[in-house]
């Protein structure tokens, strides 16, 4: 039985790292979700130890005369070229012979969700920041310095503005809000001073107070005007990393694809048409419906000049 080629993409950020192999007949072979593996936040210790173990298991899971031909990584954290080299050049020591390929984690998320490798990533999570790649293959990136001093209109921002809310309604500075009781109903609370010593505890995380951002939306939903208020606020924001972006950099498109992703754009998530309408002159706007790793895989495919198999379409739309 002659060998049968397989593609591996990788998507590796600071929560998680999720690898997906596809055969070139496109068969799904493994789909494995580990540990976060972003250099910045690990090191490049911890992320090699991270990687070294998911590539045993990536072998483990491979059929007889299979073999990964191409590989192709979107990691957070290797943001300069030469971070990009050196792990491209540790990982093509694990994988002799195979094409290596190596970007941030920016690259893969445009792919998964445009189709294209020329445009702009808007992510909005618990943080929120803007990556820009064109034709000639120049990065740029806005925003994303942290919830200190910046993640405008992010999860956290949502957050932390939420529990302002309902504290400064309790004070009578700010109007009544729904918040107040969907917050205070989640943590079993009595009154909004018992937040104080909740948010202030050392193991309350930013993850926390992004959280009750969920609140936010169904709250919005119900017509609260606070809520509105804040998910417009962080519209504006999040559109102005991508009016930022598109006067720094150059594209060839007279409309740029631009592709949503991160907890905030959730399905049905109101911030998706505030962003949309906030952009519309410029901008393509979709949201991704396909994990980042499913963008990995295709660039792992296209690096390697390979024609898709039978059922490749078929699998990738598959994979969520």
């Amino acid at each position: 039985m002659s060998a049968r080629k397989a593609f591996l993409g990788v998507d590796g950020g600071g929560t998680k790292t999720r690898a997906v192999v596809v055969s070139e007949t496109g068969e799904k072979i493994a789909d494995i979700v580990t540990e976060g593996s972003n250099v910045n936040h690990f090191g490049w210790e911890r992320a090699q130890t991270v990687l070294g173990d998911l590539f045993e298991q990536i072998r483990a899971s491979l059929p007889a005369n299979t073999w990964i031909s191409s590989l192709f990584f979107g990691l957070a954290g290797v943001d300069r070229p030469e971070e990009r080299r050196k792990m491209s050049e540790w990982i093509s020591t694990q994988w002799p012979g195979a094409a290596v390929g190596v970007e941030n984690d920016t690259l893969p998320a445009l792919v998964s969700g445009s189709g294209e490798t020329e445009g702009i990533v808007l992510i909005g999570g618990t943080g929120s920041i803007a990556f820009g790649i064109n034709d000639r293959g120049e990065q740029c990136r806005v925003g994303g310095w942290g919830y200190l001093i910046g993640d405008e209109g992010s999860g956290y921002d949502i957050g932390r503005d939420a529990y302002s809310a309902v504290l400064r309604s309790f004070d009578g500075r700010g109007p009544q809000t729904l918040l107040t009781g969907k917050i205070l109903a989640y943590y079993q609370l009595q009154d909004p001073t018992a937040l104080i010593p909740l948010v202030y505890s050392n193991d309350f995380s930013r993850e926390q107070i992004a959280a009750v951002t969920w609140f936010v939306f169904e709250a919005a939903r119900e017509g609260d005007e606070v809520s509105l208020t804040l998910l417009s606020r962080a519209a504006d924001e999040l559109a102005e990393l991508v009016r930022t972006m598109l006067t720094r950099m150059s594209f060839v498109k007279a409309r740029v694809p631009v592709v949503l992703t991160g907890g905030l754009f959730h399905a049905g998530s109101p911030l998706i048409g505030m962003v949309e309408g906030r952009l519309s002159g410029r901008a393509d706007v979709v949201r991704s419906e396909k994990p980042p790793a499913v963008g990995a895989v295709i660039l792992a495919h296209k690096q390697a000049g390979a024609a898709p198999g039978d059922h490749w379409e078929q699998t990738l739309s598959e994979i969520k």
